[in-house]
């Protein structure tokens, strides 16, 4: 059957025009236009998402697209859309991308496996520009929206709903539409399709998050992520080097010592880190001519990683050094592969490791990658 879209726009009551100009460019989709009943009520508050997910009904579309007024759509956004529903017609589609969550890492790693879209991390909060959902499921989704207490954060909301009804949710690789004030470089112009496949959710899951490398594991036994060191992991899979000793191996790609004050705040061994260990969970190692195309999730990451954002703002050309750092990190972990995973940890170890809380209040309970 090929699908049909409807589409709502949620507008902000502060900035109705954003709304009206969004909709006439998604026209194509025939969007209404949601407002919350109460003037100056946050846009992203659950009147307004009610009021945009209920817009399904009587439309007899197979699937419903929500997107928030000030998204930017890319120009094919409406074909890519068809094309996404009609390959998967039973997800749940998100998609934007937000770069500094558990969201970010699983699509980074996607990007290295040339795959268009991530498994996204069970119950960790989505990013919500736009969304597609079936139609029947966004109907319940609405009820769902709207039982829920005030102050829920519709990422949130969506991973939740997804996660209790056995909804598969994927995220986009390559954003179809981002936000106002999206930097360029996160957006790659069309570098060549990466392949139509999901990358699967994996059992270690590496991430850069306030200038330190770290790395979940999935404890089957638990049901839950597991927090290990960078250095204890890489012990475990029989790369006992020492913390300071693969920073030091890519400092030649630089022009000298490393700034002090980008020391500070992103050091050049966590970079490194977490470059090894993102290649690591990598089936083969990224050829050269996929550069292009990941080179922007790579360069988002390192800003990302960034805490506290300096005042006086991060120069470019560390953001291109250590991104440059970071893809050669890449590819010198993916030769590890063939030692690397959960299975290397004894059960009773994995579990005397911390749990990893995942963001914004979700819990450590969560289906296991691959479900």
């Amino acid at each position: 059957m090929t699908p049909g879209i409807s589409a709502a726009v949620v507008a902000d009551p502060s900035r109705p025009e954003a709304a009206t100009v969004l909709a006439a460019r998604l026209r194509e989709l025939g969007p209404v236009v949601a407002v919350h009943p109460e003037h100056g009520a946050p846009t992203r508050g659950p009147a307004a998402t009610v009021r945009a997910w209920r817009a399904a009904a009587g439309t007899g579309s197979s699937h419903h697209l929500v997107v928030l007024a000030g998204a930017e759509p890319v120009p094919s956004f409406a074909e890519e859309v068809l094309r996404a529903v009609a390959r998967r017609p039973d997800a749940a589609l998100a998609l934007s991308v937000d770069c500094g969550s558990w969201t970010g890492a699983v699509v980074r790693l996607a990007a290295l496996r040339g795959c268009a879209w991530a498994v996204a991390v069970p119950r960790a909060r989505v990013p919500t520009l736009a969304v597609v959902l079936p139609s029947a499921q966004a109907l319940a989704f609405a009820d769902f929206a709207e039982a829920a207490p005030a102050a829920g954060d519709d990422g949130d909301l969506v991973a939740r709903f997804s996660w209790e009804r056995r909804i598969e949710l994927l995220i986009r690789v390559h954003s179809l539409v981002t936000g106002p004030d999206a930097r360029a470089a996160e957006h790659p112009a069309d570098h060549g399709r990466p392949r139509d496949e999901v990358s699967p959710l994996p059992t270690v899951l590496p991430r850069l998050h306030d200038g330190r490398a770290q790395v979940a594991l999935w404890d089957a036994g638990s049901a839950g992520w597991r927090r290990a060191s960078w250095p204890e992991h890489m012990a475990r899979i029989g790369r006992c080097w020492p913390g300071a000793a693969p920073a030091a191996a890519f400092v030649a790609v630089a022009d000298g010592a490393p700034p002090r004050e980008r020391e500070r705040l992103l050091p050049l061994a966590e970079v490194v880190r977490y470059g090894i260990a993102l290649g690591a969970t990598l089936n083969r190692v990224p050829p050269e001519t996929s550069a292009g195309a990941v080179r922007p999730c790579l360069c988002t990451a390192v800003r990302c990683a960034v805490r506290p954002q300096p005042q006086w703002g991060w120069p470019t050309a560390w953001t291109d050094e250590l991104t440059d750092v970071l893809w050669r990190a890449v590819g010198f972990g993916a030769r590890l592969r063939s030692n690397h995973g959960v299975a290397h940890w004894a059960a009773e170890e994995l579990r005397r490791l911390p749990e990893e809380l995942l963001p914004h209040g979700s819990d450590t309970a969560s289906l296991a990658p691959g479900q």
